[in-house]
């Protein structure tokens, strides 16, 4: 006689039904969801980190731009000095940098005379 190996008998896979696919469905959907808030975490500091890339880009070209401004206001009251000399319009030496003149120094002009107002309003009569 021949032994026999004694196996236990395989389990027979259950048949899949309705709580099965819920089950797989359900695994499924936070599975999704899991990897979604990563990458939502994950563009959020990309956008994060790009704004930081444009701003300081903006600093620096914003600062190019008023060195470039200076340069360029500079050469053009140097280069207009002369003119304006010789129409009696500049002067020789730059204005002081310390306190300005009263207000009253100044000329004032009238105030502007208010029109009556009957005379903006009309006789009240409607053209034909």
């Amino acid at each position: 006689m021949t032994a026999r190996n004694k196996t236990t008998p395989r389990a027979k896979a259950p048949e899949p039904n309705l709580r099965h696919v819920w089950l797989a469905g359900l695994g499924a959907v936070a599975i999704a969801r899991r990897r979604g808030a990563r990458r939502l975490t994950s563009a959020k500091q990309d956008i994060k980190r790009i704004a930081r890339q444009a701003q300081a880009t903006l600093r620096q070209v914003r600062m190019q731009g008023e060195a470039s401004v200076g340069r360029f206001s500079a050469d053009v009251e140097t280069r207009l000095a002369p003119v304006l000399e010789k129409l009696g319009l500049g002067s020789s030496k730059p204005a002081p940098k310390g306190r300005r003149k009263p207000a009253a120094a100044k000329s004032a002009r009238p105030a502007p005379r208010k029109r009556a107002a009957a005379a903006r309003k009309g006789t009240g009569r409607k053209r034909a």
